[in-house]
């Protein structure tokens, strides 16, 4: 008994130290790659202030972003029990953009707009859960998630409207509807990563109880935890991280509804492992996209929120391929 758990910890390792330095492969070529080289000797000023300046932002906003995106997107199908659930399909991202943007098109300070993105995020929320709870409980899922998209239409409509009120504006606004870390600053980088740091912590502290959560209802309380108090609050956590996030980036669906369904499937490890490797990958991945999309047609930059779209909706489509063969073998 003994050694099988022995074996499991080594396995659980190994995963992680792979994907940690993929991770870090990403970084690197993240920094380094891109329509203007730069050599490792900084051989002169301007190659250091590309790097510095522009290169390290939007490295860091990448990282970040990936993390928290995937990261919500886990905690969206393990509280809901569906692997649709994510901020796109729930209409929490096209909220949260919305908010950016209309701070934007106001021309508030830059700490401003976090907070019209997570007070338009909370308002969706709001609306869904409220629309959830006053019809029949026997799809409760289902509801939320087909509310967000109603929800999620009707704000990239408003966001629309922006633009074409204030067209000077919309080379502001358009990143947002397409997802891009490509305007990357400092202070982005430290709003942002200071908030999903805490978040994430939050989570994995609490990757035990979400656990029990996936028991069902019934035996969970028997264990005295309060099931319906910790689901909103990780849903909570998991709305203001997703929030921040895109009031800098703009919509970046997907990732956050693939990862955690193909770590869930390839990887049979415990809920904090998972949570780790959802973070590692995501990261991963947003990075590989944005330097796609940097070099693939230089010097033109694709944003990474459409790379993403075109790489992982073919995924997705095998994975509900899949899922319903699952099913169909199942019920023979």
């Amino acid at each position: 008994m003994q050694t099988k758990y022995t074996t499991n910890q080594s396995s659980h390792f190994k995963y992680i130290l792979i994907w940690f330095l993929v991770l870090l492969l990403s970084v690197a070529v993240s920094l380094f790659i891109g329509s203007t080289g730069i050599t490792w000797k900084f051989d002169n000023q301007l190659e250091w202030t590309i790097f510095y300046k522009l290169r390290v932002p939007r490295t860091l906003l990448a990282l970040i972003a990936g993390m928290g995106l995937v990261m919500s997107g886990h905690i969206y199908q393990t509280i809901l029990n569906n692997p649709l659930a994510d901020s796109f399909t729930l209409g929490l991202a096209s909220g949260a953009t919305f908010g950016s943007a209309l701070a934007v098109f106001l021309g508030v300070s830059i700490w401003f707009v976090p907070l019209f993105s997570i007070f338009f995020s909370m308002l969706t929320l709001i609306i869904i859960v409220l629309v959830t709870e006053t019809m029949v409980k026997t799809f409760h899922v289902a509801t939320m998630i087909l509310s967000g998209i109603f929800i999620g239409t009707f704000f990239s409509a408003a966001l629309y409207i922006l633009l074409l009120i204030k067209p000077d504006k919309v080379n502001n606004m358009v990143s947002y509807m397409f997802g891009s870390v490509a305007s990357a600053e400092r202070i982005t980088v430290e709003i942002t990563g200071v908030v999903t740091i805490i978040c994430i912590v939050l989570l994995l502290g609490m990757s035990h109880v979400i656990k029990l959560i996936q028991l069902g209802e019934d035996k969970v309380i028997t264990l005295g935890v309060n099931v319906r108090f910790i689901s909103w609050f990780c849903l909570l956590i998991a709305a203001v991280m997703t929030a921040v996030i895109i009031s800098f980036t703009g919509i970046i669906g997907f990732i956050g509804m693939i990862v955690p369904q193909v770590v869930r499937r390839v990887y049979r490890v415990p809920m904090f492992i998972k949570m780790i490797l959802n973070i590692l990958i995501g990261g991963s991945l947003l990075l590989i996209a944005d330097t796609i999309g940097r070099v693939i047609i230089s010097p033109i930059q694709i944003p990474v929120g459409i790379v993403l779209s075109i790489i992982a909706i073919p995924v997705m489509m095998y994975l509900m391929i899949t899922e319903q063969r699952k099913k169909e073998k199942g019920n023979l």
